[in-house]
């Protein structure tokens, strides 16, 4: 455990050092009731851990929780934070450095995202290859450090996507490769931004997870990215995407995501 820790609530450093947490999981837009089916749940609020503020954004419960699925210990986080909220890069990725500190070597991020690829329609699931940011912003504000770092093929782990694309075919889970790219939201894309976003070989767009890998893979945490798809993109459907529509197609994808992350769970 790092020493880096001091500011956060004793109980959950108390609870950290009995039973150590391995794997940080975030629950993205809709995802928050797979956390019920951990066992011996403890949360804390983000408002009570340092560098963060509560979410705001519906679909968010906004928490840290302990907790166990057989004989695993980890981190979740139930809901996130987002650059649209207008927090900087250093709070919306505090969960993922609070998680490393505690112990946290491997973290699975999830979000809800709008297919861009036709092959990918509501209640598919994309396990992401890579990644394109395009609202990059530097990690700390001293123009003297601008923290530069060198190129990477891909921040997400290669092994831990094999291991994923073969429990989804075990177990019969409908699911693709492909890349996700992040806007600042809220606002949804244009058609004419998709269309771009397409020839940029993006297969999904959402407005979360690239900056919380990029911090999870500079600080030495293997990192899988995993999209359910509950809408088309811009300008590809009859139908503009909404919040509601994201939310309740999410919820419908519940159990898919639950098979994919407890088969992974049983197979650690």
């Amino acid at each position: 455990m790092s020493n880096s820790v001091s500011n956060l609530p004793p109980d959950l450093l108390r609870l950290c050092q009995l039973h150590p947490p391995k794997l940080f999981l975030v629950l993205g837009s809709g995802y928050g009731s797979i956390a019920e089916k951990f066992q011996n749940r403890h949360s804390w609020p983000f408002s009570q851990l340092p560098q963060i503020s509560a979410t705001t954004v519906p679909g968010h419960k906004g928490c840290l929780t302990h907790a166990h699925f057989n004989n695993e210990t980890l981190l979740i986080s139930e809901g996130r934070i987002h650059s649209y909220e207008g927090y900087s890069k250093q709070i919306v990725t505090a969960t993922t450095k609070i998680a490393h500190s505690l112990g946290c070597h491997t973290g699975i991020f999830t979000n809800a995202a709008g297919g861009i690829s036709p092959n990918l329609n509501p209640g598919s699931i994309m396990l992401i290859k890579n990644h394109i940011d395009t609202i990059t912003k530097p990690w700390n504000n001293d123009k003297t450090n601008p923290g530069f770092s060198p190129p990477i093929d891909s921040p997400y782990d290669p092994t831990l996507l094999d291991k994923l694309k073969n429990i989804s075919k075990s177990q019969n889970l409908s699911t693709s490769i492909g890349t996700y790219l992040m806007v600042t939201g809220p606002c949804y894309e244009s058609a004419s931004e998709i269309r771009a976003f397409s020839s940029w070989n993006a297969n999904a767009v959402g407005m979360s997870t690239a900056w919380e890998v990029e911090a999870g893979f500079q600080l030495g945490m293997k990192c899988a990215g995993i999209s359910g798809i509950t809408n088309k993109a811009a300008g590809l459907s009859s139908q503009p995407p909404s919040h509601r529509e994201v939310l309740e197609n999410a919820k419908g994808m519940t159990l898919s995501f639950e098979k994919l992350l407890f088969s992974y769970l049983e197979n650690l």
